[in-house]
C-alpha cells in the first residue's frame, strides 16, 4: 500500500510512517515527555517520544496538547500527520488532527526503532537545484547521488550525520560506497 493513500479508518503502525505521511490514525504509548518551552509568540510546545509494538517516533506536542498528555499514557491518533523537522521526522497533530485517551493500553513497546534518528532529504529549492521540472511538477528524473546516500542511510540504519553542503561530490561518492553502493 502507498503510505500516502491511506483509507480513512486505516491504523498505522510507527514503522510504516514516511515524512510525508498525511492522516496518520493510530495509538500510540507516551514513553517519554520534555518540560513544555514557550515560544517568541507565546505557542508553547513539548515534544515527546511514542511508540508502538514496531518502533517510536518524535511527536510534538503543541499548547493545550501538553498538558493533556502524561507519561505513559495511550492515545488514539485520528488525522495526524508526518512531517521533517530539520531532516528528522516528527509527528504532530497539525491543524486537522485530533487525540483521545484510549481505554487500551499499549505494553509491548519497540524502543530499539526510532524513525527520528534517521535523517532524511530535504527538499532542496532554489536556484541550485532540487524544485521540480518546471512550473508544472513534471518528472523527477533519476535521484540524486545524495538521495542515494539517504536512502542507503535509511536502509542500513545508518546513523552517521552527514551534511549535504559540507560534502564534495567525491565524499558522498565515498560514503556510498563505504555504504555497499555503487
Amino acid at each position: 500500500m502507498d503510505p500516502l493513500v491511506v483509507k480513512i479508518g486505516d491504523n498505522l503502525k510507527i514503522d510504516e510512517l514516511t515524512p510525508r505521511t498525511g492522516r496518520v490514525n493510530m495509538p500510540v504509548k507516551v514513553l517519554s515527555l520534555e518540560e513544555p518551552r514557550s515560544m517568541d509568540n507565546g505557542t508553547v510546545i513539548c515534544e515527546g517520544l511514542v511508540g508502538d509494538e514496531t518502533g517510536t517516533v518524535i511527536m510534538s506536542f503543541w499548547n493545550d496538547e501538553c498538558e493533556t498528555v502524561e507519561n505513559g499514557m495511550t492515545i488514539n491518533l485520528k488525522d495526524a500527520r508526518a512531517n521533517l523537522v530539520r531532516g528528522h521526522m516528527r509527528l504532530s497533530l497539525g491543524k486537522k488532527g485530533s487525540m483521545d485517551i484510549s481505554e487500551t493500553s499499549l505494553e509491548s513497546i519497540k524502543e530499539s526503532i526510532n524513525l527520528s534518528d534517521l535523517e532524511y532529504e530535504m527538499p532542496r529549492f532554489g536556484r541550485d537545484g532540487g524544485g521540480r521540472g518546471g512550473p508544472r511538477g513534471g518528472s523527477r528524473g533519476p535521484p540524486s547521488r545524495w538521495g542515494i546516500l539517504m536512502k542507503l542511510k535509511r536502509d542500513t540504519g545508518n546513523k552517521k550525520y552527514f551534511n549535504r553542503d559540507d560534502m564534495s561530490k567525491e565524499q558522498i561518492e565515498t560514503a556510498i560506497k563505504e555504504m555497499g553502493g555503487e
